[in-house]
């Protein structure tokens, strides 16, 4: 019987790219151009570099769900093999076998071009399958505090190759998330699952084109540059930050499907369909694209309360890779405006996190005369929970965070930018700023932290070093072009660099 159902499953063949599997299901419906990709696009165009923080963030994962499998289920199984058809058969074998608990099971359906992999399998006695008076149901973990709608058509999808499988559906699949377990009734999710595997085959054979768009997860994404590049090109509304998808539709109903189409209309016209702020923010963002310029929103925010010192500063903080699985900043980088140089503290544990920033407090020392500058509220938040948690040192966080200045808050006041988001990556490029690194980016840096824990090469903590550091003066170079760059003042109906 092992033979018949492997042959049977398998369709004389293994898996490849004419199969869909649970893992792109959140790229079929997040990032449907993707997929289009992976089977229409040049082959050059695809990014194809190890993702180091995904890989660290799997590993980690799997370590700690093998060890509960192995204490809930004493007695389980755990397929191996050297090729993914070995571990498939394998898997089929301990099913026959009736084993109480298999995990790290490999599934196939090729026929129907679906394959998978599972967690576990839990032997449950009651209803019969082709196996015998039992069948298995499955049990599948999430990093999440919540269950979100890929993976209940992931798990779904899993189950139905499994009763293809087995000869039997189980109604429901078991899925463990962080803090909470929750079942997915299979019947719940049939119909939209079908849909979802016909979408796909439309995509796989060209009949069917999705729209270009920024990928959701970009640092997953082997086609992210490639996708930034179509968007960019064909002038999508996607290239507007502020607008929402219903906002964008408004647009594309009332005959603006390109960011020139928006530059070229009339500004109360979009007002009869978008509300304020967003009419003018598409207006003048479509505008700051066309003649690829900053455009004036409001002057009066630069330049900053410049002080006798000034002091710019990224923090760097682990997800949940380390001692205890807590995440902590392990990393905070100064650019020294006068002294000209680059400080960083850094911290190895958890526990040290509060040293590091006691030598921030310490670097300042002149707080009347000194400003500190960063991007985004992260920062100052930070400081402010570290405050709340380590009392002792409040007075020297509160005090930190009384000079803070973000730049992010006075840019976006001041400026419309021909720039596709709010972040610093985008708003520095804007001006011709570049990171001097290709292959370390905020996620790159938890990996080559991590791995320098591990192994002590100082290679890699340079890296991260580097790093932080270009994101340090980068505000620096975003503060003097945002003070003398040339911008354009629609609303003056005048062209004038900023004074």
């Amino acid at each position: 019987m092992l033979d018949t159902l492997y042959n049977t499953l398998s369709a004389g063949r293994t898996p490849g790219k004419q199969d869909f599997n649970a893992s792109k299901m959140f790229s079929l419906l997040e990032d449907p151009f993707g997929i289009w990709c992976f089977f229409h696009a040049p082959k050059e165009e695809s990014v194809n570099e190890i993702n180091r923080y995904e890989n660290l963030k799997v590993r980690t994962d799997r370590n700690a769900r093998d060890a509960w499998i192995k204490e809930e289920f004493p007695d389980v199984v755990f397929i191996s093999g050297e090729t993914d058809a070995e571990r498939f058969k394998n898997t089929i074998k301990d099913m026959l076998e009736g084993k109480n608990a298999i995990a790290n099971a490999v599934l196939w359906n090729l026929p129907d071009n679906v394959y998978g992999s599972i967690n576990l399998l839990v032997k449950d006695g009651g209803a019969k399958s082709k196996l015998g008076n039992f069948y298995y149901h499955i049990f599948q973990f999430k990093r999440a505090h919540d269950l979100k709608e890929h993976y209940a058509l992931q798990v779904s999808l899993l189950n139905r190759i499994l009763g293809c499988v087995q000869g039997f559906t189980p109604y429901n699949t078991r899925v463990f998330l962080k803090d909470k377990t929750v079942d997915v009734d299979y019947r719940d999710h049939e119909e939209r699952l079908g849909q979802e595997l016909a979408f796909w085959r439309l995509i796989r054979d060209g009949k069917a084109r999705p729209e270009a768009h920024k990928p959701p997860k970009a640092a997953n994404s082997p086609w992210r540059v490639y996708a930034n590049k179509t968007v960019a090109a064909e002038k999508n509304l996607l290239m507007l930050p502020a607008l929402s998808a219903e906002m964008r539709q408004a647009l594309k109903i009332n005959g603006m499907f390109t960011t020139d189409d928006v530059a070229h209309a009339d500004l109360d016209f979009l007002k009869t369909f978008l509300d304020e702020p967003y009419a003018s923010d598409a207006y003048y963002n479509s505008l700051a694209y066309l003649h690829n310029k900053p455009v004036l929103r409001e002057a009066g925010h630069f330049p900053p309360p410049l002080k006798k010192r000034n002091l710019y500063f990224d923090f760097e903080a682990t997800e949940t890779f380390t001692k205890n699985s807590v995440s902590f900043v392990y990393l905070i980088g100064i650019w020294d405006k006068e002294e000209n140089k680059y400080v960083s503290f850094v911290a190895k544990t958890p526990e040290e996190e509060i040293k590091i920033f006691e030598q921030f407090y310490d670097y300042v020392k002149d707080f009347e005369n000194t400003a500190l500058y960063h991007w985004t509220e992260y920062e100052v938040k930070k400081m402010r929970n570290l405050a709340h948690t380590h009392p002792q040192d409040a007075d020297k966080l509160n005090a930190l965070c009384q000079i803070c200045y973000d730049l992010k808050v006075a840019v976006n006041k001041q400026f419309y930018l021909p720039a596709p988001s709010f972040s610093l990556k985008a708003a520095a490029p804007a001006f011709g700023f570049h990171w001097r690194q290709d292959d370390c980016g905020a996620m790159d840096s938890m990996v080559y932290f991590t791995n320098w824990l591990k192994t002590g090469n100082d290679d890699l903590l340079k890296k991260v070093l580097m790093y932080n550091e270009d994101d340090c003066v980068a505000m620096l170079y975003l503060e003097d072009k945002l003070k003398t760059a040339e911008v354009l003042d629609f609303k003056h109906e005048k062209r004038t660099p900023n004074a």
